[in-house]
């Protein structure tokens, strides 16, 4: 029941609800209505007012309108001027371009006539020099032909040179022939020069490239001949150990050490001819050769003279330029040799390295005779192992001589044993007699001859 008197309470108010707007609609209509007859009024009045108003105001902007017509047209023509301002301007802008551009055209034209004008004066200048060789080349031809016919002129003054040279001592005779033969290959260089002048042609006024080839060949026979003079020298002075080593080839008893240490002079083929020499030997006991600038040919011509030499004891090859190849050959040639005992290679300019040093304290293990070596090993493992190797030599070397000694002492023993006394003489063994006389006996310790023993003292 409660429910239902509820809901009918709430029925009753939503018709309330819908009549409430319906009356609200009714009177927004009346308002409406009368708003709309003011309105109405309202705009009747203002439409008097504005056709007052509109008469003074048509008239305002007709005159407004004149003013901008006006303004507009002295605006147009300011613009026309302003045109006409900036064509003139263009034009004189293009003139002025083409005016600048046609005296660059004209300064270029004089430039290139200045360069072909200084083209031609070089030109003319070279002409003239090559003229002047030309006439040079001549000159020296006619001085080579007087020279050739002063040549058989010397070959008589040089046959009587050498009849006096007969009468000279052989010092003497060998420093002429030094003398004279540094004369004759200064001329022999002369007069190349001046034949490879004489041939030169001469060069025609359009053949410029030709020109300078001849230059650059003439740089590069400079150039070959500098080397030439400079090989004639080493031979020159290389000649100076030619007697000596005809002396070492001829194994003489004086010769007992070859020292060229710090020779400025002396050639790396000079020094295998040394080695070469000194194969057969049976004199010299040293070969030094010290900063002599030898190679890896001098150390392979050291290692096969070292397989059939028996003579020499020690080879001093410091500062030198021998590698490591050179060198592991000197010591492959020591395991054939039982001689050397002094081997000396310090400050060579390449470095050995690891390798070589191991290399060399496994070849000196087969070696008994070294007992020195002049190297500073890097690694300490090679290091080791060669100073043990070395002290084993000198103590198997020290065991030998005293073998030596015992087996001479016992030849010596024999031989005295071995040899018969001759008569009338006393044997080498037997003491001699002494030439004082003998002492005489004590007469206490001597026995009396019909007595007892004799009676201790008290």
């Amino acid at each position: 029941e409660s429910r239902l008197g509820e809901s009918k309470g709430d029925k009753n108010e939503e018709e309330k609800g819908k009549e409430t707007p319906s009356k609200d609609l009714a009177q927004k209509r009346d308002t409406k209505g009368g708003k709309d007859s003011k309105k109405e009024e309202s705009v009747q009045k203002t439409d008097t007012k504005g056709k007052a108003e509109a008469e003074p105001k048509s008239k305002d902007s007709k005159a407004m309108n004149d003013k901008v017509k006006a303004m507009e047209k002295k605006l147009m023509g300011k613009d026309k001027k302003e045109e006409e301002e900036k064509g003139s301007v263009l034009k004189k802008d293009k003139k002025e371009e083409k005016s600048s551009g046609l005296k660059k055209d004209t300064g270029k034209d004089k430039k290139e006539e200045e360069k072909s004008s200084d083209l031609k004066r070089k030109d003319a200048g070279k002409e003239k020099k090559e003229e002047e060789k030309g006439s040079a080349a001549k000159k020296e031809t006619e001085k080579d032909k007087k020279e050739e016919e002063k040549v058989p002129a010397l070959k008589k003054d040089t046959g009587k040179d050498k009849k006096e040279e007969e009468k000279i001592p052989e010092s003497k005779k060998q420093a002429e022939k030094d003398d004279k033969s540094e004369g004759r290959k200064e001329k022999d260089n002369k007069e190349e020069e001046k034949g490879s002048a004489g041939k030169k042609p001469e060069v025609d006024k359009k053949e410029k490239p030709q020109g300078e080839a001849e230059k650059v060949s003439e740089e590069k026979q400079n150039k070959a001949g500098a080397p030439k003079a400079e090989a004639a020298k080493d031979d020159e002075a290389s000649s100076i150990f030619d007697e000596l080593i005809e002396r070492v080839k001829n194994n003489d008893a004086e010769v007992t050490e070859v020292n060229v240490n710090n020779s400025d002079c002396i050639n790396t083929e000079t020094l295998v001819r040394f080695a070469e020499a000194l194969e057969f030997n049976s004199v010299v006991k040293v070969f030094a050769l010290a900063n002599t600038r030898a190679d890896d040919h001098v150390a392979f011509a050291i290692s096969i003279m070292l397989k059939a030499n028996k003579a020499l004891s020690s080879i001093n090859l410091d500062s030198n330029h021998i590698t490591a190849k050179g060198i592991l050959a000197i010591f492959r040639a020591l395991l054939q040799n039982s001689t050397l005992t002094e081997l000396r290679f310090h400050n060579q300019r390449h470095i050995c390295g690891g390798k070589t040093e191991m290399e060399i304290a496994k070849l000196l293990k087969d070696n008994a005779t070294l007992l020195k070596l002049g190297y500073h090993f890097e690694l300490a493992g090679p290091r080791m192992t060669v100073t043990n190797l070395l002290s084993r030599n000198m103590d198997r070397q020290r065991q030998r001589r005293l073998q030596e000694q015992k087996l001479a002492q016992e030849k010596g023993e024999k031989k005295e044993l071995l040899e018969v006394p001759k008569a009338g003489a006393l044997p080498k063994g037997s003491p001699k007699g002494s030439p004082q006389p003998s002492p005489k006996g004590s007469p206490k310790g001597s026995p009396k001859k019909g007595g007892g023993p004799a009676v201790p003292p008290p």
